[in-house]
């Protein structure tokens, strides 16, 4: 096998997804592994349409004999057409991946589990990136033996960070700091029940400041619901940000929220804790056991939770920072068991895949 092809979103933006492929690339390319990573989307990060690159790609890969790793969400029709596209090397008996991300997954799978069942099928290994996911594989009617659980966070790159320009600023206006990414006008992301937590979190800490960011987290749109709860004094908006920027804003903040309403397996959970900071999240998808959880869609439940870490006012309540499991020994076991010569070097603890 002469190397890997890598499918999936590339940042920008920066998200979950896009995040996990280029930390995965970096740790081959690291391993002296020719990988390629190519964005699937019309429109990808360099402004051009990726179909017509992604078709070609594919079928080079083919010939060449390349391992193809093809991430995608699983929550809709288009994520399995990426799919069914990915596995053109099944053809030709070449070894392919696919690992599916989204915490809306599951709902579609089951509902179109003739589909499901067809197309993963082609894939020598199909990784899940939460039970919930795996769970679905199953019902739809895959082998036991092609499905890996392998939550998709990565300890690397965790100790590059660049602070966005204003962080210092509102870091010191506000004693208490709360910090979250959402996309606002994504419904699963929880950016109303967001707001209306940190309305009642403010009303009991008036001093206490929330920092939002990812895209479309400045629209003028999302800045108009933060001024109708009164929020805009308290309220940050700092728009998408880069990986190594996101970061900085995290390891500043007292505690990181996470209220979707569906997940998969945030990555972004996994770096607050990894960063030592206290997360409330919402009780969906995967959650690590240190995160602190609330019922999904409840903004009052989400407040409450969150003001009993804070809610003192004094110094912030930070956990022993300390690095994660860590995917890459787990993906990389997977890709030798597809024919690939690469060495096992983990920046974290490894985490074991785990069959169904």
């Amino acid at each position: 096998m002469t190397g890997v092809l890598l499918v999936g979103p590339l940042p920008p933006p920066v998200g979950g997804v896009a995040t996990h492929v280029r930390e995965l690339q970096r740790a081959l390319e690291t391993r002296g592994v020719g990988v390629t990573a190519i964005d699937p989307r019309r429109q990808g990060p360099d402004g051009t349409d990726g179909r017509p690159r992604l078709l070609h790609r594919l079928v080079m890969a083919a010939v060449r004999g390349e391992l193809v790793h093809v991430h995608t969400n699983g929550h809709n029709r288009n994520s399995w057409m990426l799919a069914a596209l990915g596995s053109v090397s099944h053809t030709l008996e070449r070894a392919t991946v696919l690992t599916l991300h989204s915490g809306l997954a599951p709902a579609f799978m089951r509902a179109h589990a003739p589909l499901v069942r067809h197309v993963a099928a082609r894939y020598s290994f199909v990784v899940a990136v939460s039970e919930e996911i795996a769970a679905a594989l199953l019902a739809a009617g895959l082998s036991s033996e092609r499905v890996m659980i392998v939550p998709a966070f990565s300890p690397a790159s965790l100790d590059f960070r660049l602070a966005p320009p204003g962080l210092a600023e509102v870091r010191r206006r506000h004693a208490v700091l709360l910090a979250a990414t959402v996309i606002p006008e994504a419904v699963e992301y929880g950016a109303d029940v967001l707001l209306d937590a940190f309305v009642q979190v403010r009303n009991r800490l008036p001093g206490a400041g929330l920092l939002i960011y990812g895209p479309g987290t400045r629209a003028p749109a999302f800045a108009h619901e933060v001024m109708r709860r009164g929020l805009k004094d308290s309220v940050h908006l700092f728009g998408p940000l880069a990986r190594e920027r996101a970061l900085a804003v995290v390891a500043a903040c007292d505690l990181f929220v996470r209220p979707t309403r569906a997940d998969g397996d945030a990555i972004s959970v996994r770096e607050a804790l990894a960063l030592g900071r206290p997360v409330v999240a919402s009780a969906v998808g995967t959650r690590p056991p240190e995160a602190i959880t609330f019922t999904a869609g409840d903004a009052a439940e989400c407040a409450e939770k969150i003001f009993h870490i804070v809610g003192n006012g004094g110094p912030r309540a930070s956990l022993k920072s300390a690095f994660g499991p860590d995917c890459i020994p787990a993906l990389l076991a997977i890709y030798r068991r597809c024919g690939l010569a690469v060495d096992d070097v983990t920046t974290g603890t490894p985490l074991a895949m785990s069959p169904v």
